[in-house]
């Protein structure tokens, strides 16, 4: 038995014939190849206009070098927050980092990145904020990039990871 009428046999559904999308993201099916692609540029624009970064120059790294981020670049005295506050522009911090965090869906690679720029939704200061918007650069010049979903047409299986571990150079540790 295939999987739908399976699912009917203890569920009412309705059969919408091929997603196209999920939580906002266009999935493409490329049945030939059994290929799923998974696309967020559409959200990726969408935050782009929100954060003010629409006709930004786009980089091509996640995080820059000099993002050496630690708790000591956060504002401990209250004129040291009052001028993060004014350096906002009426950016909300976590807002930002949450818009970042949906878009690692499709965007794997800048999960570290942001996964670091979330720490310090706390107290965050201007290097976290630049940080954050330099991922936002980052998505401006991936935008189009889609998560490839399948297998090859070998028949093989092959998952390609890749990792970045630098923990000797965290500050806070």
């Amino acid at each position: 038995m295939s999987f739908k009428p399976a699912l009917a046999e203890n569920f009412d559904i309705t059969d919408m014939e091929e997603l196209r999308f999920m939580l906002g993201i266009l999935v493409t099916c490329d049945h030939e190849k059994k290929l799923i692609y998974l696309s967020q540029s559409a959200y990726i624009h969408q935050i782009l206009n929100c954060f003010g970064i629409r006709d930004a120059i786009p980089v091509f790294t996640p995080l820059a070098i000099k993002h050496n981020l630690s708790t000591s670049q956060s504002p401990t005295s209250e004129a040291k927050k009052r001028a993060y506050k004014g350096y906002l522009d009426g950016i909300h911090y976590l807002s930002l980092v949450g818009s970042l965090l949906f878009a690692t869906q499709t965007h794997p690679n800048i999960q570290f990145a942001v996964s670091l720029v979330a720490q310090f939704g706390d107290n965050p200061g201007v290097a976290h904020l630049e940080a954050a918007k330099h991922i936002l650069h980052y998505l401006k010049g991936t935008v189009d990039f889609r998560l490839v979903l399948g297998k090859q047409q070998n028949g093989d299986f092959d998952l390609i990871r890749w990792t970045d571990s630098n923990w000797g150079q965290d500050p806070d540790d």
